[in-house]
């Protein structure tokens, strides 16, 4: 839905002008015309007449001496046939619309039991005002006369996150107070985006245009901030940041929050925001086993892995025994091919070939499950080691919060979760310490009783351990997820969270 308002403005031009849904146009125009119609035809009843009247007083003396007194030229019904006439020619073929405070003249029609307010107005130049006027709700509106408005998939969580911060200091506005207020204010709204640049109000009209649920996500935001006010307990705020892209400097910008705020003593708190209901855990990494060991360069720990991907390629190989698949296997050194998910379609290819030659698939229980298992198994017993489980909590850390390595002001953040009617609801989830310091440790000797469980055919199997005397049990999945089935060597590594028992 447009934002409606009589001084909108758009692009620095003024549109008081809106086209209407469906039909009303249609029933408004007809309106008009029966109105305008009745108008003229009585005026032109009332001219004519006059006009006979006047012409006959001027000639009865002349015609009376000729040919007696004379009959009026015209019946009623003529008079009024010919008014009628008149009065379809000057039948209004358009009209359009103008957002005003107050109609100037008689409102027309009702539309619903809505509060906008339009005079209607003749199209043409300088769309001459008409004194007619509608009310209506803002569903009835389509959107702004002569101006395409293309809707944003993210309009909706951007509004929301916006006045999440922007009602901190407006938590009594109305939508229609809103879409009113950021039309005719100019210059900044006093919220910054991540990069520093102020957001103006012309751009949160324009945010409020493509959003289609604009009054949905208003009060989402209005609930929002009053959520953040009660949470933030009175603290003052330096600065508040809108981060749909870049952050504020210094703060990394792998946070998950969508508004910040810096208070007056240099610190910052984030809010991650989501609409009715939401969860934030330790997020998935997306990635396959080798890019999960790459980014936190460890050239060792990668050699290793690395290795037990050809060691469980040789392992599967060895209970292969028939004639051309076996041969086909002998001829091709696994060694050779790159470290990924797809980089090995055509030699694949050719193998697979030669499985179903002997009748057998490659691609699943005669080749791509053993060597799945023989992975799974050979990786499960590289994480019992202490050392090689830190490397591998580290790298979650990096995927879930920062890089170890780097150093950013710190940026807490919490669960926003609001709510268009009631009241938004806040979780802590980004200050748990004891979350994090395993994560982020660097000390084997505080992991114990590390033990890898798997049941040698499914493709997750979990790793269990201690830290500081609680137990933690990670569930683990390797699998290929290529499409057309396997097609290189290094697997996809996923986990759905990490949490303590």
């Amino acid at each position: 839905m447009p934002t409606v308002s009589p001084t909108y403005q758009q692009k620095g031009k003024p549109n008081p002008y809106y086209t209407m849904k469906g039909n009303i146009k249609q029933i408004v125009l007809g309106l008009v015309n029966d109105k305008e119609g009745a108008m003229i035809e009585e005026q032109v009843k009332q001219d004519l007449s006059s006009r006979m009247a006047d012409a006959y007083e001027r000639n009865k003396k002349l015609i009376q001496q000729k040919r007696g007194l004379p009959k009026k030229q015209m019946s009623k019904n003529e008079i009024t046939q010919h008014a009628r006439r008149e009065a379809n020619k000057k039948k209004l073929t358009d009209i359009v619309f103008k957002c005003v405070d107050d109609v100037d003249g008689d409102i027309i029609k009702k539309f619903g039991n809505g509060s906008y307010k339009f005079q209607v107005c003749k199209a043409g130049n300088g769309h001459q005002q008409l004194p007619y006027g509608i009310v209506t709700t803002k569903d009835k509106i389509q959107g702004h006369l002569g101006m395409t408005t293309r809707k944003d998939s993210t309009a909706s969580s951007n509004v929301n996150e916006f006045l999440s911060v922007y009602f901190l200091d407006q938590p009594h506005m109305t939508p229609q107070q809103l879409e009113s207020h950021c039309t005719t204010q100019s210059g900044s709204t006093g919220v910054l985006t991540g990069e520093g640049t102020p957001v103006t109000f012309a751009e949160l009209a324009e945010l409020i245009d493509k959003d289609a649920t604009p009054d949905r996500d208003i009060n989402i935001g209005r609930n929002n901030a009053i959520a953040i006010k009660s949470d933030i307990k009175g603290k003052a705020v330096a600065t508040k940041y809108w981060v749909p892209r870049g952050k504020p400097t210094g703060i990394s910008p792998k946070t998950p929050s969508d508004v910040i705020l810096k208070f007056a003593d240099n610190t910052f708190l984030g809010y991650s925001n989501k609409i009715a209901s939401g969860t934030d855990a330790t997020p998935k990494f997306n990635t396959n086993l080798n890019a999960f060991y790459k980014k936190m360069d460890d050239s060792g720990q990668l050699s290793a892995v690395q290795g037990l991907m050809d060691s469980a390629w040789a392992t599967a190989a060895g209970t292969v025994t028939a004639t051309n698949a076996k041969a086909a296997l002998d001829n091709f050194n696994i060694a050779g091919e790159p470290y990924s998910e797809s980089g090995s379609t055509r030699s694949f290819s050719n193998i697979a070939d030669a499985f179903r030659d002997d009748g057998l698939n490659f691609y699943a229980k005669d080749f791509y499950y053993p060597f799945r298992n023989a992975l799974i198994t050979s990786f499960a017993k590289h994480l019992e080691s202490s050392a090689n489980l830190v490397y591998f909590l580290q790298t979650i850390y990096f995927y879930t919060y920062d890089d170890p390595r780097s150093s950013y002001t710190p940026c807490p953040y919490k669960l926003l979760v609001g709510n268009p009617a009631g009241s938004s609801k806040i979780t802590n989830v980004s200050d748990n310490a004891e979350l994090k310091g395993l994560l982020f440790n660097s000390d084997p000797s505080k992991l114990t009783s590390i033990s890898g469980t798997y049941d040698g055919t499914s493709q997750s199997f979990k790793v269990a351990f201690k830290y500081n005397t609680k137990t933690e049990n990670i569930p683990i999945t390797m699998r290929t997820r290529t499409a057309g089935g396997w097609q290189g060597k290094s697997l996809y590594i996923n986990t759905p969270g990490v949490k303590f028992l």
